[in-house]
């Protein structure tokens, strides 16, 4: 928790150094909408958690890119994210051990905090990288357990319910992507991109049944593909 709130103070002081560059030299504002289809996981390192694979899922939000320079900005906004994961780790039911897989529904709303550059006029397009800090908020977790006894040998299954308790309020990721711009006319532009969102921060509480000195610890990464449009 106190790297979380260490990594939200970094955020706040570079927004509050970032926006304020932006208005005082050029007053450009880009606003947009984006649609990003993922592919997410959650990593963990607990002993004997397994991460099971990566899930597709999707975010949508708000663009807002401010200029502080020709080629270069701060771009922020806002996206609502639906990371969608699956792990595994022992666990008991009914006085018995075995080894529960869970898959996550996490739904966040999340605030990135980007530096954006762009090359110039590259034939009809424009290249971009962006690099920053992307902290979030959830508004949503639900799980979906499938449970597997050794002795006496049973599964037990469960559909998705609310799990709110069990994770963590905040989260935040390090963003690092690339993509294109392609004009339509003089102030509108189509968007496509790709980025990497790299948890830094754990969003599972509570510790193990089987061995209660082991906490429960995952963090979610993903690739998505942003489309979009700028006006």
């Amino acid at each position: 928790m106190k790297m979380i709130q260490r990594a939200l103070l970094i955020a706040l002081m570079f927004l509050l150094v970032s926006a304020p560059a932006a208005f005082a030299q050029y007053k450009s504002i880009a606003l947009g909408v984006k649609v990003a289809p993922n592919i997410g996981w959650l990593r963990t390192d607990a002993e004997n958690y397994s991460s099971e694979g990566a899930v597709p899922g999707i975010a949508w939000g708000l663009i807002t890119d401010f200029y502080f320079a020709e080629n270069y900005a701060f771009s922020s906004g806002f996206n609502v994210n639906f990371h969608n994961a699956k792990i595994s780790y022992p666990d008991i039911e009914s006085f018995n051990i075995g080894v529960l897989n869970r898959q996550y529904r996490l739904k966040y709303i999340d605030i990135p905090m980007l530096i954006k550059m762009k090359t110039n006029d590259i034939g009809s397009f424009r290249f971009f990288g962006q690099i920053g800090l992307q902290p979030g908020v959830r508004i949503g977790s639900k799980a979906k357990d499938s449970f597997r006894s050794v002795t006496p040998p049973a599964t037990v299954k469960r559909d998705w319910r609310t799990i709110d308790s069990q994770t963590n309020l905040f989260r935040i990721s390090m963003v690092i992507g690339a993509g294109i711009e392609y004009p339509i006319d003089n102030s509108t532009s189509l968007v496509a991109g790709i980025n990497f969102v790299n948890g830094l921060s754990d969003v599972l509480k509570g510790k193990n049944a089987v061995d209660n000195t082991v906490e429960h610890m995952a963090v979610p990464n993903a690739f998505e593909i942003t489309f979009g449009i700028i006006f």
